[in-house]
């Protein structure tokens, strides 16, 4: 088993598990999968690579980590706090 949700999830925004991830809030858990054999419901491997939406750290983290899929409402203001945080970033987004 890939990751937790078993399903693809190479493109989309998951909320990580609080009992791995420091933050009360969810916002601060929501994680773009980008890539890694933990996407895949099929593979044998756990790794998934991604991006935190609240802070822009490119990480890796294991499937087993994800606890559910994140909201529109969620992965919004999560954008949100990043660019509040980092104003000069916004003139590179489409």
């Amino acid at each position: 088993m890939g990751n937790s949700l078993n399903e693809d999830l190479t493109g989309k925004h998951v909320v990580l598990k609080r009992k791995y991830y420091k933050g009360d809030d969810p916002i601060e858990r929501v994680f773009l999968c980008e890539g890694g054999f933990g996407c895949k419901s099929f593979t044998m491997g756990t790794a998934v690579i991604g991006v935190f939406i609240f802070d822009g750290c490119k990480s890796r983290v294991e499937g087993y980590e994800i606890e559910r899929l994140a909201t529109d409402g969620e992965v919004d203001i999560a954008k949100t706090k990043f660019f509040e945080k980092n104003p000069q970033l916004e003139l590179f987004t489409s």
